[in-house]
């Protein structure tokens, strides 16, 4: 594994790593080879000898750092000696602009050269979730949330007795591990974190078309293009278009990591107070009274996630091809709505609605979902979907609508449990 040190000491380490695993009389009684060409000779003698051997090399941005002529040393290794055994190469690295770039890319001396890659995404809610067994449900979800998936920080989340205080300790405290962690990942990743920064900033705060993001960081759209298409290609934003509705003036843009969500809608206004050692209060003040507001979104897409398993798994029997929201204007009632999620194909729609509330969801809400999804129906054959973090009134169910599915906190945790492989829809 690499790690941000000199070449020197980076050889030396993966000397040891050879030794370690594979010890061998020419290695015995050296601290490191003499360069990398020595190293991959090595390496070379013995994956020749007719059995599997599997290299990998993690945080691969920081020896490429360390050593910038790395990628051409591999290239000569593969193309003279490697591509005849049985060594298995792996290049891991969390640096994405990098790994695209620099190894995938087609200026890269390793271009044309691999097998096969694989872009790590996020866990689901059902995945995530798991991580906090002694949690509340809500906590559950919210902690998921806060995290967007991620296992290093659903694991640092994991070592708290709740909620709160995980969102103390990693966020609040300036030992916390996630305080500073966007500004870090921009920097590593980016050439003007600064200016990005200023633009995730706007986003989460409400800014979400291309002339207001423009108006809220202080420039021209027509300059921003290329800052947002850098942002998208590290997964940090994302344009949503309204599903059904193409052309890019109807997209909106929303930051789609959520742990950076969570930390540019909150952090940048706790950051003197944290200093002041205000961590409780602040959470207590600034956080806390916020929080089931910010979640609604995120809420949202873990409803999303729960119809995606349910087709995937064959228990919704329609296999849809779009996923998303709509938004758009009700010609009738001369005003703005939207639907929180929408499934689509050439003959079905689902349409579903999604309260993270303490109250009960009733046939109010229904209806005005039915009225909705008239807007977009076109002759298809409709479902509908409620997700209810509280729960349904009792005559909500007695309607008796087989084109209905209420899905509460207890649906969505079935698919959660380690040992279910199936549930009632």
């Amino acid at each position: 594994m690499a790690t941000e040190q000199s070449n020197r000491e980076l050889l030396a380490g993966f000397t040891q790593a050879l030794k370690d695993q594979l010890p061998d009389e020419r290695t015995k009684y050296i601290s490191s080879f003499a360069n990398w060409e020595e190293c991959f000779a090595y390496i070379s003698d013995l994956a020749g000898k007719g059995e599997r051997l599997v290299l990998a090399i993690d945080e691969y941005p920081y020896l490429a750092k360390a050593k910038p002529e790395i990628s051409s040393l591999l290239q000569k290794a593969i193309d003279a000696s490697w591509q005849d055994t049985e060594l298995y190469l792996i290049l891991c690295g969390s640096s994405m602009s990098f790994m695209e770039h620099q190894v995938l890319g087609e200026k890269s001396p390793l271009y044309g050269r691999r097998t096969g890659q694989l872009k790590l995404a996020p866990l689901s809610y059902y995945e995530g979730v798991q991580f906090f067994p002694r949690w509340t449900r809500e906590e559950r979800l919210m902690g998921f949330g806060i995290c967007g998936g991620v296992p290093k920080y659903l694991e640092l989340f994991a070592r708290y007795s709740s909620l709160r205080e995980a969102v103390l300790g990693e966020f609040l405290l300036p030992s916390g591990h996630l305080i500073e962690e966007p500004e870090n990942l921009m920097k590593q990743e980016l050439r003007e974190p600064a200016f990005y920064n200023s633009i995730l900033g706007a986003i989460a705060g409400g800014a979400t078309r291309l002339n207001e993001i423009a108006q809220a960081v202080g420039t021209e759209s027509s300059k921003l293009g290329f800052y947002l298409g850098n942002l998208r290609e590290l997964g940090l934003i994302e344009q949503e278009k309204p599903v059904g509705r193409g052309g890019s003036r109807h997209g909106i843009y929303k930051i789609a990591d959520e742990m950076f969500a969570f930390w540019f809608r909150f952090m940048p206004s706790c950051r003197n107070l944290i200093a002041m050692g205000a961590s409780d209060r602040t959470y207590e003040e600034r956080i806390a009274p916020r929080l089931d507001a910010f979640f609604g979104h995120v809420f949202e897409s873990i409803c999303m996630q729960y119809l995606k398993f349910c087709v995937t798994q064959g228990t919704i029997q329609e296999l849809y091809s779009d996923y998303g929201r709509w938004w758009g204007t009700n010609p009738i009632k001369k005003r703005e709505e939207e639907i929180d999620l929408v499934l689509s194909d050439e003959t079905h729609l689902l349409a579903g609605e999604c309260k993270w509330q303490k109250e009960l969801v009733g046939p109010s809400v229904f209806q005005q979902l039915e009225e909705r999804a008239a807007l977009i129906r076109d002759g298809k054959d409709v479902r509908y979907a409620l997700f209810s973090k509280s729960g349904f009134t009792e005559d909500l169910p007695s309607l008796g609508r087989k084109d209905l599915m209420l899905i509460d906190l207890d649906q969505l945790f079935l698919i959660a449990e380690p040992t279910t492989t199936s549930f009632d829809q």
